[in-house]
């Protein structure tokens, strides 16, 4: 229970950088893992190994990059992180889909041959592990102990888990699957599909740029965050009955642009609630949420496209505007009147 965790496991830990290069060294022993083995278990677990240090990694960057910026410019900054990451997606799955027939010629398979897309994914490993360059260049700055008081931080967690269980389940009715929604329902090559995937990934990398700069700025963040998100419900409902692929990608990257905006103000609205020696751990939690969340609306979907085939699409995106649109009230119902308040809190001794 939220309301029951104690501040260590928010404090603990006191260098990002530290915290960051363990959490990619976990996440690269899980990348090896999936290449090398070829049975359930061992792949789970290495999947899991991706996850685990995927969520310290990005936790203790995310804490970092709100530590090393102002408040009012919090939001702007995160938005331009989450087009960085979106712009290298587009790069990723363009330059995936454009190697993968000469990568299967190579190695004497079809593109869609599990040794073609291990070698791909080993590729892509190679270029990540390269992000350890930069890190390294971080200086290792301590953490200040001040923290919140404990009932005003657990408010705040129970409060946050709640959304970001509804925005994970939703997500994960559908988003995981985009590949097999424009393969399955509209026929789109395997080569095809990192060019439309990109399309998607490039509106939401405009999305967030914008969005923390030009919206955010002027009328505030939750009235921002909720009005990009309720407009984004109406193209996701277009994709889920459209028989025009056009129209589809259309629509899914005019809701990619809406909600990828949002989610850089999100961020920091998040971690401008909590004081620096919390932050990396606040949002360890709430990916925590998310992910869990996230799988349950992934299983879910499965078993629905299993019954329904290719029409189990239109369940999954009608499940995603159900979640994303009780999201969406509830943040507004609960954080309206909230006013961050992380970088000026009073100091408080540890739990």
């Amino acid at each position: 229970m939220a309301g029951a965790i104690p501040a260590a496991v928010f404090t603990r830990g006191r260098s990002r950088r530290t915290a960051i290069l363990v959490g990619g060294t976990i996440t690269g022993a899980g990348i090896v893992g999936i290449l090398v083995f070829n049975f359930l278990v061992p792949l789970f677990l290495s999947a899991a190994l991706v996850g685990f240090g995927g969520i310290i990694a990005t936790s203790s960057g995310a804490a970092l990059l709100a530590d090393a910026t102002e408040s009012a410019r919090r939001a702007t900054r995160f938005g331009q992180q989450i087009a960085l990451g979106t712009t290298a997606s587009f790069l990723s799955s363009a330059i995936a889909g454009v190697l993968a027939t000469p990568v299967a010629a190579l190695l004497g398979g079809r593109p869609e041959d599990a040794l073609v897309l291990r070698t791909l994914v080993a590729c892509g490993g190679v270029i990540a592990a390269a992000s350890i360059a930069p890190v390294l260049a971080i200086r290792a700055v301590p953490v200040e102990r001040h923290t919140l008081e404990p009932p005003k931080r657990n408010a705040l967690v129970r409060r946050f888990i709640v959304i970001e269980v509804l925005f994970g389940f939703g997500a994960g009715s559908f988003l995981p699957f985009l590949n097999l929604f424009f393969a399955d329902r509209y026929g789109v090559p395997f080569s095809a599909l990192g060019l439309v995937l990109g399309v998607l990934a490039v509106a939401g990398s405009i999305g967030a740029l914008l969005h923390g700069r030009f919206v955010a700025a002027r009328i505030g963040a939750i009235p921002s965050i909720v009005l990009v998100e309720a407009l984004s419900l109406p193209f996701a409902l277009v994709a889920a009955f459209t028989v025009s692929l056009p129209l589809a990608v259309a629509a899914l990257a005019t809701r990619h642009f809406l909600m990828f905006g949002a989610s850089g103000t999100v961020n920091a609205f998040q971690l401008s609630s909590f004081t620096p020696a919390e932050r990396a751990g606040a949002n360890a939690v709430f990916a925590l949420a998310w992910s869990a969340a996230n799988a349950a609306g992934a299983v879910l979907s499965g078993a629905v496209r299993a019954r329904l085939g290719p029409d189990g699409f239109t369940v999954n995106i009608v499940t995603l505007v159900v979640a994303y649109g009780l999201a969406a009230i509830l943040t507004w119902r609960l954080f309206a009147g909230h006013e961050p308040g992380g970088d000026v809190a009073p100091a408080a001794p540890l739990a």
